[in-house]
């Protein structure tokens, strides 16, 4: 499972026991770059390539031949990106929101001009107010953030590095939506979830990319976010479920 951009896995805790009872080792890391994995500096680094060759990395780290991906935003272009490079590893797709069958707002265009922070003065800049302004921002209508969500997506913000990290990922990430033709080549089963008020990746070519590949299907969840998995969590691990198998796609471990 992995999540998307400036959160963390704990965007997965109301879908991790539903998996782990229908049958699956769920495995949800923290992203390169935010919550407490480790912070990649180098120039390049947040690139699309090298974030998916640590999640190729950790597949292999696992001892995982096979496994079905479930991703949300960032971390679902991320997803898309290692079907592409190694198809025989991935058995499934579940995509929440992501990016590349949407438009990412006009601001980031900015990002390249967004000063190298130094010191402690990034973490300053991202207080606990700024952190509830974009829950309500990436939640819809369906369901509410608590107390504690704010303080989880906060904390790891206050080191200094985990914030750079993520504004480099704005200038070095591949946001841009996909070419309908570049994704003829995925035929991998693939369950493609948007709220209908994503405000973040906004859903405007999602129908035309989904219906480019072979073995793709699209659910809206009306007035749902951006966090679908947050806002209706039942109602996601019913469609999760349903989609890999509710006795759980055993993943293909190495000897």
């Amino acid at each position: 499972m992995l999540h998307g951009w400036a959160v963390s896995a704990y965007l997965w805790r109301h879908n991790i026991p539903a998996l782990a009872e229908a049958g699956y080792r769920v495995y949800a890391p923290d992203l390169p770059g935010h919550g407490l994995s480790d912070v990649p500096a180098a120039r390049g680094a947040c690139a699309l390539a090298p974030m998916t060759e640590r999640v190729i990395a950790l597949l292999d780290a696992l001892g995982l031949e096979r496994a079905p991906l479930v991703a949300q935003s960032m971390g679902a272009r991320i997803a898309l990106e290692v079907a592409r490079r190694a198809a025989d590893r991935v058995t499934r797709l579940a995509l929440f929101g992501p990016v590349g069958f949407g438009d990412i707002s006009e601001r980031r265009a900015y990002a390249p001009f967004v000063p190298v922070l130094p010191g402690t003065l990034p973490s300053l800049l991202v207080t606990r107010r700024v952190v509830e302004i974009v829950q309500r921002r990436v939640h819809g209508k369906l369901g509410w953030f608590t107390e504690r969500d704010i303080d989880e997506y906060w904390a790891p913000t206050q080191f200094p590095d985990v914030v750079r990290a993520q504004l480099q990922m704005l200038r070095e990430f591949d946001w841009e939506p996909h070419e309908p033709a570049s994704l003829a080549g995925v035929r991998i089963p693939t369950l493609v979830v948007f709220g209908t008020l994503d405000r973040t990746v906004r859903p405007a070519r999602a129908e035309g990319l989904v219906a480019a590949m072979e073995q793709a299907r699209l659910e809206w969840i009306e007035h749902g976010g951006h966090v679908v998995m947050e806002e209706v969590p039942d109602r996601i691990n019913r469609m999760l479920v349903e989609f890999l198998g509710s006795r759980g796609i055993a993943a293909d471990r190495r000897p």
